[in-house]
């Protein structure tokens, strides 16, 4: 029997994408999507305090007051995110993973005009209030078709050994893109600059509404960049048109159509879809609920998305300036300045974790290290607000500054990229428009939660803010030892047998935390013979890893 594992190579990122350019390109195309949801997070959060800001929407100075109506600009945004993520249930499956996009683009772009200048047709600053209201539920709406569809569409149309490193780039995208204009990181800078060049002068309102403006880029990029890709090739299939999907396989490998494992792969996928009728939502529904093994297994998205909110990371996002003030770092560039290096730690870690660990290391690894990182930073920082509550710097309070930066590291190579790949890549493919749509309802109902409890709590009880945050962390170690498998290397068509018996998969799975997994490559035709005599079936226990196990023997 030939050896499903593969030796290991020397890893080069430039060598990887110079072999596979056309799936980098493919990816990175639609990961613009991305930066919708990371400078809309990155950008309010720098916003909201300053003096024109609160002149233009007469927010006004009492703390309570303020809380509240901030809160509610962050949650009316993140509403129309929850809609766009219930909507791309049924426009995904009808009008396909790229025409969603598209869509998704224009919505934002046009709720971003919108939000530019609110005061120009109100009276008051409570109906400008308004305006901008109605702005960020258009602009929400559009974040959240995109935020639902990118990560399918990637997944679905990324070779498996590249599959979580591609669709972990959303995350780089979202939270901090390299180019220093957009996504979080950028949104920070931006914000530190205009703050610089006009002050905090509550007479000079294009502090906010530049920030505003600038949001029309991504929006921009995304349509001109998608249009020169094509379709996802399982979207093709489930609509019966598999030579589109064939040419969009090879396609994207830079391979020629008959090539073998472009056969494969194709023959997979018919298998997969061939014999099962195309569902509607209220049909993927009855069937996501047919069983308790595949509830559960649809759930994935739901339970990830969930506990990736639960950390606490936009709570910091969204709110990094007023954190960093209770922190000793006072004054409001001060507190910018702070928050842009944060958004550059990001960048770096998140990179790393793409190139380093995704692939490498595995999904499951990631979230459990990554996550007791993020809790005991969460924790530290709690207890430091407890016992030093007083806002003063002092030595304790510039190494809570920098656990602050490791919190960042740490979510980085824990629950900011990992959940990303696998989600798309645990539930089934003719169920993944539903899951993925009802995932990404779950990011946006905690989100909403989070920022909307987050001033309150930081205004009430700071410490026990992040108290809170290190327990809900630990929680999410928990699960991911205890009711996860590792996902990461299997094809796709594959990766339901992981979830026959998931309890005792998921503990033999722990074995990978502390050792780095064999890279597996695509069985060969005998094994492939083995596995229908029933020798090499992936059930239960006896997974890919049972050949590994072998392997292994002396």
């Amino acid at each position: 029997m030939h050896s499903t594992i593969a030796k290991p190579e020397k890893f080069s990122i430039w060598d990887d994408i110079k072999r596979n350019d056309r799936a980098y390109s493919m990816a990175v195309s639609a990961c613009w999507g991305g930066v919708f949801l990371g400078w809309t997070i990155g950008m309010i959060g720098g916003i909201l305090p300053r003096e024109s800001f609160k002149k233009s929407f007469g927010l006004g100075d009492d703390p309570t007051t303020y809380a509240n109506l901030t809160g509610w600009i962050v949650v009316i945004g993140q509403l129309g995110c929850c809609v766009g993520a219930l909507v791309t249930a049924h426009l995904s499956d009808h009008y396909g993973r790229k025409k969603s996009l598209v869509i998704g683009a224009i919505i934002f772009l046009f709720g971003s005009i919108l939000q530019i200048n609110p005061t120009l047709y109100s009276s008051t600053p409570r109906s400008a209030l308004t305006n901008l209201n109605i702005g960020r539920a258009i602009g929400g709406l559009g974040v959240g078709i995109t935020g639902s569809v990118v990560p399918s569409y990637i997944s679905e149309s990324s070779p498996r050994h590249l599959r979580g490193r591609l669709t972990g780039m959303y995350q780089l995208f979202a939270a901090r893109i390299f180019p220093s204009v957009c996504g979080i990181a950028g949104s920070f800078w931006v914000n530190y600059g205009l703050l610089r060049r006009f002050g905090d002068d509550p007479d000079r309102p294009e502090l906010w509404q530049i920030a505003f403006g600038i949001q029309v880029i991504p929006a921009c990029l995304l349509l001109y960049s998608i249009a020169s890709q094509y379709e996802s090739p399982r979207w093709l299939a489930e609509q019966g048109r598999f030579d589109e999907a064939r040419h969009v396989i090879a396609h994207i490998r830079g391979v020629g159509s008959d090539d073998a494992e472009v056969q494969d792969e194709i023959q997979a996928i018919k298998k997969d879809v061939q014999g099962r009728t195309k569902l509607s939502i209220r049909e993927q529904a009855k069937e996501a609920t047919s069983s308790r093994k595949m509830l559960y297994r649809c759930s994935i998205p739901i339970i990830l998305m969930a506990f990736q909110q639960l950390t606490g990371v936009n709570a910091v996002n969204y709110y990094s300036p007023t954190i960093f003030k209770e922190l000793g770092l006072g004054g409001a560039s001060a507190g910018l300045l702070g928050t842009g290096i944060y958004g550059i730690v990001k960048i770096i870690a998140t990179i790393l974790a793409l190139v380093l660990g995704v692939e490498q290391w595995g999904r499951k690894a990631m979230l459990v290290w990554g996550g007791l990182g993020q809790a005991a930073c969460m924790l530290f920082i709690g207890g430091y607000l407890f016992f030093h509550g007083d806002g003063g710097l002092s030595i304790a309070s510039y190494f809570a500054i920098l656990t602050l930066y490791l919190y960042i590291i740490s979510f980085s190579f824990g629950w900011s990229v990992a959940p990303w790949p696998a989600m798309a890549e645990s539930v089934p493919n003719h169920l993944r428009s539903l899951t993925m749509a009802l995932g990404m309802v779950s990011n946006w109902f905690f989100n909403i939660l989070i920022s909307k409890a987050t001033p309150i709590l930081l205004n009430s009880i700071p410490w026990g803010t992040f108290v809170i945050f290190g327990i809900t962390t630990l929680c999410a170690v928990a699960w991911a030892m205890l009711l996860f498998p590792e996902t990461g290397g299997y094809a796709i068509e594959d990766i339901h047998k992981l979830f026959e018996d998931v309890i005792k998969q998921s503990l033999h799975d722990n074995r990978w935390l502390l050792q780095r997994p064999p890279p597996r490559k695509q069985r060969e035709p005998e094994d492939e013979v083995e596995a229908a005599a029933g020798r090499g079936s992936m059930d239960s226990l006896r997974s890919v890893d049972r050949f590994l196990d072998e392997e292994e023997r002396p």
